[in-house]
């Protein structure tokens, strides 16, 4: 519960970040809060990220031990 308080917050920042973008008076302005905005928004997704995967059953096998996600490889 505590990540989705905080992806709340950082959702609220984020607004008044792209708010502040959308109003600026200069483009240093604008590409600073720009900035602000783009790093609000990683951090309401990795929240959420966060929120998902405390929310996710661990996979058990039948011999009890956990079955860990294949990982992908690239070639």
């Amino acid at each position: 519960m505590t990540t989705l308080i905080s992806a709340s917050y950082a959702l609220q920042r984020q607004k008044i970040a792209v708010e502040r973008t959308l109003y600026a008076r200069s483009a240093e302005e604008s590409l600073l809060a720009a900035r602000w905005a783009s790093a609000w928004h990683k951090l309401v997704q990795r929240k959420l990220d966060q929120d998902l995967a405390a929310r996710m059953p661990k996979p058990v096998g039948s011999d009890g031990f956990l079955i860990l996600p294949a990982t992908r490889v690239l070639h």
